[in-house]
């Protein structure tokens, strides 16, 4: 019997000691493809959260950078009662402004909706937040004595004011060539025309020997001659040199004075309304019943798109990217800009002082 067992035991196919069946082969690359799998997923997650919450920061930070120089300007913007314009306001109608807005290789109706396709919303009432402030924001201009602007050996100009201006371009800021494209992005300029500076380059003088007062056309040359360029034209067409932020889409002022029967003790004198696009500050500011006083405090709001926000514009408007279904070219633009971006709003207390 004995015998009997050892033959049978010798005919059964017998294991290898240091191998792995088929079987095990398979269910161990089973579990080693869901283990990547789950490994290949949460690194995807965190890189793309980690990009979102870096370009969400870097966006919020350029935004501060913005709202600290502005602060600055508005803390120390001057003003004369001489009659004059020493603080303008406005909400361009269209990109014809500046004459350096640049649509080219873009689809037109991909392209920031103009004011009268949705742009121009709650300028004057609700959260400042989630107003819209025109195709092109505020264009705001001020006399200012800004910290830092005067110099020993200029004795001449010593604490003068100097004219700033604020406005959105969307212009390009690289060249091209046959292997590059040219980048064209939404840009904020702080163009400044400093007290009796002569441009080499331009006929039109300095702040000093120009006025001071916004009405006058060598602070917006309009003669159709095309843009002009150096002082004091550049309040209206900026150079690239004057940029302080990229990728900024919107930017807007509500303008106050202090009025005691006001429910906040504030009146506002810009935005009237939310159809507003034009405000010229003539009067002094605690002249009771002036339409046109020059404000005492400013709310201010910018929004700046998102690194991926921005591509996804670029994208968009060079129509590589198209709307949804159901959804119009020109609010699908707002739906990818809303969604992208980080808007930051302040409140400025200008400091004023008269000459």
């Amino acid at each position: 019997m004995g015998s009997q067992l050892s033959t049978l035991s010798s005919q059964l196919p017998r294991r290898s000691r240091g191998g792995f069946t088929l079987i095990e082969l398979i269910v161990a690359t089973a579990i080693t493809a869901v283990l990547a799998g789950v490994m290949v997923a949460i690194v995807a997650n965190v890189s793309g959260f980690w990009g979102r919450t870096s370009g969400r920061l870097s966006a919020e930070s350029q935004a501060r950078f913005i709202l600290d120089q502005l602060a600055l300007d508005l803390q120390a913007a001057r003003y004369r009662d001489d009659g004059g314009v020493w603080l303008a306001a406005t909400i361009p109608a269209n990109t014809g402004n500046t004459g350096l807005w640049n649509t080219t290789g873009a689809v037109t109706n991909a392209l920031k909706p103009a004011n009268n396709a949705g742009s121009l919303q709650g300028i004057a009432t609700g959260a400042l937040d989630q107003a819209r402030f025109g195709i092109a924001g505020t264009w705001l201009r001020f006399f200012t004595t800004k910290r830092g602007a005067n110099t020993a050996n200029q004795p001449a100009t010593l604490s003068a004011p100097v004219a700033v201006g604020y406005q959105i371009v969307r212009r390009s800021i690289t060249g091209a060539d046959n292997r590059q494209p040219v980048d064209r992005r939404y840009l904020l300029h702080r163009a400044e025309v400093r007290p009796a500076r002569t441009s080499a380059t331009s006929t039109r003088n300095g702040a000093l020997e120009t006025g001071f007062d916004f009405a006058v056309t060598a602070y917006a040359p309009n003669s159709g001659n095309g843009v002009q360029t150096g002082d004091p034209a550049e309040i209206r067409y900026p150079t690239l040199n004057s940029v302080i932020g990229e990728n900024v889409i919107d930017f807007g002022v509500r303008l106050y004075v202090r009025d005691a029967g006001a429910a906040d003790g504030l009146r506002r004198v810009f935005p009237a309304t939310n159809t507003t696009t034009s405000y010229l500050a003539r009067t002094p500011p605690n002249q009771p019943g002036a339409t046109d006083p020059f404000p005492e405090v400013a709310d201010v709001m910018v929004r700046v798109l998102t690194d991926e926000g921005a591509a996804l514009i670029a994208g968009y408007e060079a129509g590589r990217l198209t709307a949804p279904q159901g959804v119009t070219a020109q609010a699908y633009w707002w739906q990818l800009a809303l969604a992208n971006s980080q808007v930051l709003s302040r409140r400025i207390v200008i400091n004023g002082g008269t000459l």
